[in-house]
């Protein structure tokens, strides 16, 4: 599904992250979301603005299969 290896390697790091992340315990991380730092997509690269184009692109594909027109042409 992932053609794009900067997308497939983000995949795969989260499903890495996602397995180790049971081993800590949550209640002791000292998180603070005022210390979190936006990324807006003026920041990004510009490998990485096409590849987010490419995902964005794929996903709308997607959605608009959940979609139909009947026979007098309504989309349902």
């Amino acid at each position: 599904m992932f053609a794009d290896p900067l997308l497939h390697q983000h995949i795969f790091w989260h499903t890495q992250w996602d397995r180790s992340i049971n081993k800590i315990n949550m209640a002791t991380a000292d998180l603070n979301t005022e210390n979190v730092i936006a990324v807006t997509e003026a920041d990004l690269r510009d490998e990485q603005k096409q590849a987010m184009a490419r995902v964005m692109e794929e996903y709308k594909k997607l959605c608009l299969k959940s979609f139909s027109i009947n026979r007098s042409g309504e989309v349902i």
